[in-house]
């Protein structure tokens, strides 16, 4: 596609050695979807990479690092993983964007970071990759060129501000973690941080791409993820293990945040 070359891999544990994924290109890798276990990216296979969300192992994470970087993927005791790799070729990005692209944005590695826009477009590209003819590959090109500017556009750092310090988001998804599948009140979470709620509410977002009570529910999901693959329980124990008030509350935040009912999704990856 115009500017990009895109790789969509399904990945199927139990485990697996750590992955070379360096390029000639500079290249983000997108991790769509896990079952089980962690996938992480690190640029050594020594070491696992530090996470910006910590101990918050779910999909959706983006690592970009530019080209001839070394860059690996841990991935351990996961049994399905679905990924997204794109290749960008920055002379033909330049030429179509010009002042826009900022090359500033190419030269540092980013690690398992989040972004809710850049996500969104990586799930409708590895749509588009399944299509075929002209009107694919044309609606390809738009999404391309959509996630390289969100990349690599002058505005990205204007974007990015605003979010909690490092140390701040760790104490915080800490305290989520340990407290799952029970709510924190979002006070408890503000003071944590020495932030005024609504200040905190849209730090948490920017850092995250999704509120708190969104990331809870998204934490429950993929625990009852696992659950529905690891056991043969039944889908209303597993609600009520993973802290949804019942069955029914259960199955619509599951639609909501998977794009299928637990039922559905349990036959779909259980085969």
């Amino acid at each position: 596609m115009t500017g990009v070359t895109v790789e969509i891999a399904h990945l199927h544990g139990p485990s697996s050695d750590p992955e070379d994924l360096r390029s000639t290109l500079p290249r983000l890798t997108v991790i769509l979807e896990q079952i089980g276990g962690h996938a992480e990216m690190g640029l050594t296979p020594h070491r696992l990479a530090p996470l910006p969300v910590a101990g918050y192992r779910a999909a959706s994470h983006l690592t970009f690092v530019p080209a001839d970087t070394p860059l690996w993927q841990l991935a351990q005791r996961f049994r399905y993983i679905r990924r997204l790799v794109i290749d960008f070729d920055l002379s033909v990005l330049a030429a179509t964007f010009g002042d826009a692209l900022t090359l500033a944005s190419c030269v540092e590695p980013r690690l398992m970071f989040r972004d809710s826009g850049i996500l969104a477009l990586a799930e409708l590209l590895a749509d588009a990759c399944l299509g075929s003819g002209t009107d694919c590959r044309l609606y390809g090109d738009s999404l391309a060129l959509a996630m390289s500017y969100k990349l690599f556009g002058a505005d990205r750092a204007r974007r990015n501000r605003g979010g909690l310090a490092p140390s701040q988001l760790r104490r915080v998804i800490a305290l989520l973690e340990q407290s799952l599948p029970n709510a924190v009140a979002l006070k408890d979470l503000a003071e944590l941080t020495g932030l005024s709620e609504a200040y905190f509410s849209r730090a948490f977002k920017a850092s995250t791409g999704m509120p708190p009570q969104r990331w809870r529910v998204a934490a429950k999901v993929q625990r009852a993820q696992t659950l529905l693959v690891e056991t043969g329980d039944s889908l209303a124990a597993i609600a009520l293990a993973c802290g949804f008030a019942d069955q029914s509350h259960f199955s619509r935040a599951f639609q909501t945040i998977a794009g299928a009912s637990p039922g559905a999704w349990r036959k779909r990856h259980c085969v």
